[in-house]
């Protein structure tokens, strides 16, 4: 099974367009962004990944180019 593109996944999780998921997008640019879809965000990228943040990780995303940093540094491309 192929992986969805990284824009994609995020977007069908925050429910708004691809081209909306740039790297300076995050809570306070993505209304959908809570607390709630943040702790979702972790679980589908480490399922769809095969990748596991530490708390301190998941704390620090703050956008989703700290997102594509952490799987980039896990070998994931993104």
């Amino acid at each position: 099974m192929s992986q969805p593109p990284f824009a994609e996944l995020l977007a069908d999780l925050f429910g708004v367009e691809p081209a909306e998921v740039v790297d300076d997008a995050g809570p306070t640019t993505i209304g959908a962004w809570t607390s709630m879809r943040h702790i979702q965000l972790v679980v589908t990228l480490e399922e769809v990944y095969g990748v596991a943040f530490s708390a301190d990780e998941i704390k620090s995303f703050r956008s989703v180019g700290d997102v594509r940093q952490a799987l980039t540094g896990r070998g994931v491309a993104v």
